[in-house]
């Protein structure tokens, strides 16, 4: 009776000890799942993370506009437009819809720039030449978006919505068909046009405030 009782209690400590590792084992599970879980998450966040700052909300919006859509006055030029060079005729759609032409900015004095969502000195420059040209509502307003991803960054429409801002846009085609007309370098380019419809002052790159602001002033 005594050999059967300890029997009995051994096996009620192996059980019990069993039952402990069991319990151990299914907290280890749930452990591991978490950690797993977490990883996961992780990953998803730095997912939308990336794609928010390649594509703004991750709308892919608004790409290169079609080519039949896209006019263009005048060759492709290797260089620059110069001094005294008439800005050739352009239509194309807006960013926000309907058509911008350089036809409705003919006789006043206008400032036309070039930029690609993606490129960094466009992005710093943008919104100085909006708060600029605030002060001289006398002189036009108008921007040339293109070369639209050709590399990665924010779409133009997230751009423009994350810097509040508001001037048309006329949005090239995957040809920059514009673009070649102007003889765009690089971006920013900034082209200041007198009333006649020829170019005053052109300027390749990023312009510092004040350099903006006596160009301008001296277009009115």
């Amino acid at each position: 009776m005594v050999k059967t009782a300890d029997r009995t209690k051994r096996e009620r400590r192996l059980e019990r000890a069993e039952a402990k590792a069991a319990a151990r084992r299914r907290l280890e599970r749930r452990k591991r799942l978490g950690w797993m879980l977490g990883v996961v998450a992780i990953g998803c966040a730095t997912a939308i993370g990336v794609v928010a700052f390649l594509g703004g909300s991750g709308d892919p919006g608004v790409g290169p506009s079609d080519r039949v859509a896209v006019v263009a006055a005048g060759p492709a030029r290797s260089e620059p437009l110069a001094r005294g060079d008439s800005v050739p005729e352009f239509s194309a759609p807006g960013l926000h819809g309907g058509t911008v032409s350089w036809e409705a900015f003919s006789n006043q004095p206008t400032l036309l720039a070039v930029w690609a969502p993606w490129c960094p000195h466009c992005q710093v420059e943008l919104p100085i030449l909006a708060r600029v040209m605030r002060d001289h509502p006398e002189v036009g307003f108008v921007t040339l978006v293109t070369a639209v991803g050709d590399r990665p960054g924010p779409t133009p429409e997230a751009y423009m919505a994350d810097h509040r801002l508001s001037f048309p846009v006329a949005v090239d085609d995957d040809q920059g068909t514009i673009a070649r007309a102007l003889g765009v370098p690089g971006f920013p380019m900034l082209y200041f046009v007198a009333s006649d419809g020829t170019v005053r002052f052109a300027a390749s790159g990023e312009v510092d405030e004040a350099t903006l602001v006596d160009a301008i002033s001296r277009l009115s």
